[in-house]
């Protein structure tokens, strides 16, 4: 018996060992809520839903110490719908990021699929919305009718300078934004380019990034060779230790099809031990040419939307949320057809996130 314990003893020490020396951490969250939602002109729908206010993931992460401040790591993380179990996007593994890291005195580089600048990946630095690309009608949606953000991006590489006195500047290309970069030469790829500086000092939390996407490859029926599409986008906070105010704005174009200036305000403060999110954001979208979207009425040439949301989540545990939300979007004529609530129509929700 006491052989036994011995042994048993070394081997937990032998593990535990082992993954100190690697530093691998599995890591992920189960978000899943009921949402109740209502388009303009469309029936309501009661659901579970998964990923409301932060996707449902699992992932491992590692890191090794290499010596005289050099260090590598990795990052392979995967999105699931809790309500069935299903992967939430993609066809393989690992399709929210995939990246390999090395870091140094001369800053960050990492390489593989990984987030846009304007995203809310681990190499993003989108600041000054308190919803971020979350919680329903309020997120700064990514979502091919508005565009707020580029996504995730394959065959990418990030660098980011050391921080200067909380300062710290991004670069990030991709090269073949979402397919396979040996299909093609690298003219008829697209690609990504993005430009950035983030400054986090002083209660101060703020980010202005340049994006382009240059659609080399899009051929489409109304618009037999599409022109590159250009994001700005400037925001930011500012902690006042009871308060936390923010703004958001981004100029969008795209010639021969689009000019968007999207604007928010928003604001996270505690409340009765817990957490209040309050936001409110504009969209103007004006189309320019013959180009129409399917869902425009009547040759609209504006679409407009405006969406206010309230958002309020509850630490029952270090680990484990109660959130819980209600947002209104309100969107030009343009949008009266649409069955998407985050442009014309409402959602309150109630859920839990679990983090492990």
């Amino acid at each position: 018996m006491k052989t036994k314990i011995l042994v048993a003893t070394l081997l937990a020490g032998l593990t535990s060992y082992s993954f100190a020396a690697s530093n691998v951490t599995l890591y992920g969250q189960i978000d899943l809520g009921v949402v109740a939602s209502k388009a303009k002109h469309k029936a309501a729908t009661f659901e579970e839903k998964s990923g409301f206010v932060g996707m449902s993931r699992w992932g491992i992460k590692g890191s090794e110490d290499l010596g005289n401040g050099y260090s590598v790591g990795f990052t392979l993380e995967e999105g699931i719908t809790a309500d069935d179990g299903a992967v939430a996007a993609g066809s393989g593994a690992f399709t929210r990021e995939s990246l390999l890291r090395v870091a140094g005195p001369f800053g960050q580089i990492a390489f593989g699929r990984m987030g846009a600048l304007g995203f809310a990946q681990s190499t993003a630095i989108l600041r000054g919305w308190a919803f971020g690309t979350s919680w329903g009608a309020s997120a700064w949606d990514g979502s091919s009718s508005y565009g707020l953000h580029f996504g995730r991006l394959n065959n990418a590489v990030n660098y980011v300078t050391p921080s200067f006195g909380g300062l710290t500047i991004h670069a990030m290309y991709s090269n073949s934004i979402a397919t396979d970069d040996s299909l093609n030469k690298w003219s008829n790829n697209d690609h990504y380019y993005g430009i950035g500086t983030k400054y986090t000092a002083h209660n101060v939390d703020a980010s202005v990034i340049f994006e382009v996407r240059d659609n080399k490859h899009v051929i489409t029926a109304v618009a037999p060779k599409q022109k590159a599409m250009y994001h700005v986008t400037v925001g930011g906070t500012f902690d006042f230790n009871v308060i936390k105010p923010g703004f958001i704005y981004q100029f969008a174009t795209q010639d021969e099809l689009y000019d968007q200036h999207a604007f928010g305000l928003s604001a996270t403060a505690p409340l009765a031990g817990g957490s209040l999110k309050v936001g409110g954001k504009y969209i103007f979208r004006k189309y320019d040419g013959a180009y129409m979207t399917a869902h425009q009425a009547q040759n609209d040439k504006k679409a407009n939307v405006w969406t206010l949301g309230v958002g309020y989540e509850y630490p029952l545990s270090k680990r484990t949320n109660l959130w819980s939300y209600a947002g209104y979007a309100d969107g030009a004529k343009a949008w009266r057809d649409t069955s998407d609530v985050k442009f014309n129509g409402y959602q309150i929700g109630l859920g839990m996130l679990h983090k492990f």
